[in-house]
Parts: C-alpha cells; sequence; structure tokens
C-alpha cells in the first residue's frame, strides 16, 4: 500500500478492509495532510472503523473545538441510538474557519498547551474554550444581519442556526461536560449506578447555578453518554439539579418528549427500510431494542401524566409489533423449512446461514411476544417449525430418507427456535425410535 498520504485520498472505502496496524498508519498519514475538504471526506467515509479501531488523533485546535459536544455526532455504525440533539458535523466544518479567524493566530499560540496531555492542560484548555465560546456568539449575532450566510450555508440550511447555537450554549460549560465525560466513563454506560447518578446531579447542580440555559443540553450530553438515552429519563424525575418543581417537571417533560421523538423516529426508519430481502435478525434486534427502550420511558412517563405522551408511546408499540409480525414471524417457518430440506451439501453456505438467521429472530423475539401481544402468534409459527423440522429430522435420521446431514441440520434449526432442551429431547426419541 502506498505511503504517499494524498494518493491514500483516493482508496475510499477501501481503508475500511485493511488490517488494523496499517489502519493506524493510514489515519497518521491523512492527518499529516491537514483539515482539507478531501480529507475530512475520507474520514467521513471511514468512521465506522475510527469508532471501533479508536487510533491516537492528532491534537488540533479544531478536535479541541468539538471536545465538549463530540458525544452529539451521529457514528454511522447503527448499533445504538442517535444522539437526542445531533450535531451536524457539516455545520461545524464550516464553522470552525470563522471561529479560528475570530480568536487570531496569536491568541491561539498563547493556549497552545492546551493541545498537551496530563493536567497542565487544563487551564489553557479553559481559556480556549472560553475563546471560542465567544467567537460562536459573535458569529451567532452577526448572522442575524445576513452576515456569513453563505460560510455557513444558512440559505440552504437554516436550521444551521439552531446548531451553532447548542455549540455556543455548550462551549459555556466545557469544563462541567469534561467532568461529566470523567463520570460517565468508558462510553456507552450500560447501566447507570450510584457514582454515576451522584456525578450527574453534582455537576449538573453547578450548571443550574451558573448557566442554566444550558442544563437541558447538559443532560443530553449525559444521554448521549449512555447505550440508550431512556437510561436516563427514569432517573432524572428524582435527581435534584437544585431547580423549582415547576423548572424540574418542564426539564422532565422537554426530555420526555425529546426521548419519544427519538423512539418514533426509529420506528418509522423501520417503515422505510422495509421491502426486499428482510433481514430478521436485524428486524428482531430493533425490536428488543425498541421495546427495552418504551418500556423504560413508559415506566418514566408515569410522573408526567401525559395523555399526548401515552398515545404517542401506543401509536409506536403497534409499530413495532407490526414490524415483528411481518418481517420475523410471517413465512419464517416455510422458509426455515425450506432451506433444509433443500440443502445441497457445501454450496448453501450463505443460504443457512440466513435460516439460522431467522431461527434465532424467533427464539429472540420471544422475549418480548408478551409486551406486543404476539404470544400466540408467536407460539404457533415456533410449533409448525419445530413440527415440521422434526418430521425431516426423523424422515432423515430414522427413516434414512436423503441425506443424514439434512436431518442433523434439521436438529440444529430446532436448537435455535425453541433451545437445546426440545432439540435434544428431538434428538433422543428419534435414536430410541419413538414416535412424538
Amino acid at each position: 500500500m502506498t505511503t504517499d498520504p494524498k494518493a491514500l485520498l483516493s482508496l475510499g472505502t477501501k481503508l475500511l478492509d485493511i488490517d488494523e496496524a496499517r489502519f493506524r498508519q493510514v489515519v497518521d498519514l491523512l492527518q499529516q495532510i491537514g483539515d482539507h475538504p478531501e480529507v475530512r471526506h475520507t474520514f467521513s467515509l471511514i468512521r465506522p472503523r475510527l469508532a471501533e479501531v479508536r487510533p491516537r488523533r492528532r491534537a488540533t485546535f479544531k478536535r479541541l473545538f468539538c471536545e465538549p459536544f463530540e458525544d452529539l455526532f451521529q457514528l454511522p455504525t447503527g448499533n445504538q441510538p442517535a444522539p437526542l440533539n445531533k450535531v451536524d458535523r457539516d455545520a461545524v466544518n464550516a464553522l470552525w474557519p470563522l471561529v479560528e479567524g475570530q480568536i487570531g493566530k496569536e491568541r491561539l499560540r498563547g493556549v497552545t498547551g492546551a493541545l498537551g496531555d496530563g493536567a497542565s492542560r487544563a487551564e489553557p484548555a479553559r481559556a480556549f474554550w472560553s475563546m471560542a465560546s465567544a467567537a460562536v456568539a459573535g458569529i451567532l449575532e452577526q448572522t442575524e444581519t445576513g452576515r456569513f450566510a453563505d460560510e455557513l450555508g444558512l440559505r440552504l440550511n437554516p436550521d444551521r442556526i439552531r446548531t451553532l447555537e447548542d455549540i455556543a450554549r455548550i462551549l459555556t460549560i466545557a469544563q462541567p461536560v469534561a467532568e461529566l465525560k470523567a463520570v460517565l466513563s468508558p462510553k456507552p454506560i450500560q447501566k447507570l449506578h450510584k457514582d454515576h447518578l451522584d456525578g450527574i446531579q453534582a455537576i449538573g447542580r453547578q450548571v443550574a447555578r451558573s448557566r442554566p440555559e444550558a442544563l437541558k443540553l447538559f443532560i443530553l450530553l449525559a444521554a448521549a453518554r449512555l447505550s440508550d438515552p431512556s437510561i436516563l429519563l427514569g432517573s432524572l424525575w428524582d435527581m435534584d439539579l437544585g431547580q423549582k418543581s415547576s423548572d424540574r417537571a418542564a426539564l422532565f417533560l422537554d426530555l420526555g418528549g425529546t426521548v419519544v421523538a427519538q423512539i418514533e423516529e426509529r420506528s418509522r426508519g423501520v417503515a422505510s427500510a422495509s421491502g426486499g430481502t428482510v433481514d430478521r435478525m436485524a428486524a428482531a434486534t430493533l425490536a428488543v431494542d425498541l421495546v427495552a427502550s418504551l418500556e423504560a420511558t413508559r415506566n418514566a412517563m408515569e410522573h408526567s401524566r401525559n395523555k399526548d405522551f401515552d398515545q404517542r408511546l401506543k401509536t409506536i408499540r403497534n409499530s413495532v409489533h407490526e414490524l415483528v409480525r411481518t418481517q420475523v414471524l410471517d413465512g419464517a417457518d416455510t422458509e426455515i423449512l425450506t432451506a433444509v430440506e433443500t440443502l445441497v451439501p457445501g454450496t448453501d453456505t450463505a443460504r443457512m446461514a440466513q435460516a439460522e438467521n431467522q431461527a434465532r429472530a424467533l427464539r429472540k423475539c420471544s422475549t418480548i411476544a408478551d409486551t406486543l401481544g404476539l404470544r400466540g402468534e408467536l407460539k404457533s409459527v415456533t410449533q409448525q417449525a419445530t413440527a415440521s423440522l422434526t418430521g425431516t429430522a426423523r424422515q432423515s435420521l430414522a427413516d434414512g430418507v436423503g441425506d443424514a446431514r439434512t436431518g442433523y441440520t434439521a436438529i440444529r434449526m430446532i436448537e435455535l427456535i425453541a433451545g437445546p432442551a426440545e432439540a435434544n429431547q428431538v434428538m433422543d426419541d428419534i435414536l430410541r425410535g419413538g414416535r412424538r
């Protein structure tokens, strides 16, 4: 592979497939080019691998600028919910040169210690974030008279103003956010423990006193460090952030509405992605995740007694019900049985992998069938599939009809669908020559 940094830009997504050592080398070479559009585009293509490998990135003022709100960037991995309040990378790429120009090279040289490591970076980093916050605020003020509209792409993307306002507010609480990250590490947090909640509360009280207008964004940043933002909602009601009860209730409703809107967006994405070949396991995984978010949110929202939320959550439940019914249950038993009975050893690897996927999806959805009112339908599909596969296994292994590998594959499918106990029982009956 070439070591010419500029030649690497032409490789694009091919960089996703190289080994880890070379990938780290490529990242270092790309950083030597600097902050140019071609480099940013290449980094956007390899971002999933960056999130996975997490190579050491060269410290720059732009990266330091993004540090307080970087958790609000959406990673294109699709394996966890998007942040509740997303920040557009393109907006930041357009904003940073303006911020850099407003601060000036001489003032930036005065805080180069912020690019170092250890405790010595804390003070210059605070100074840098203070300057950056003032710069963004000044840029925002000038946009009101039409300045920077082209540079920031505001004519085509007027919603970017909201992003700029959020960035300006977050920069005013950059130090508390840094403390929050230390409390909620490593990301993503799967479960909130007492030390997590105590940390969020203590730092949140500081923010509520000094920058009350930034408190919601602080809570959203905390939620962004969790595997599921709805986890925080259940604890927020009992959290003492030093607010009046009316303000606490308003913050809870505000965050609750944002969480519900995100779950709605994820459930709508299911419908738009349907069509063509269905990945039943992906559908099952998404359904389980949505139900977990739905239940956590429903339990938390009992404090609000808000009928609008109740109806929206009911609509989401119906959407997930349809997802499981149409993309996991419908035709699953027939497809699994057909794949087993028409098995051509050594040539149907992909097809069998798909059938195993379907079997695992059925079992996975057994954990949410009751919640979705699908227990009867799932039981019917599972029983039909197991009965048909048992017949196929008996024909192959007991009666000698067809290839024995077909019978063992049928037993394997029964194990994936109904569990090892059921599969062992079927195998024992066949070996004893019994009839069920």
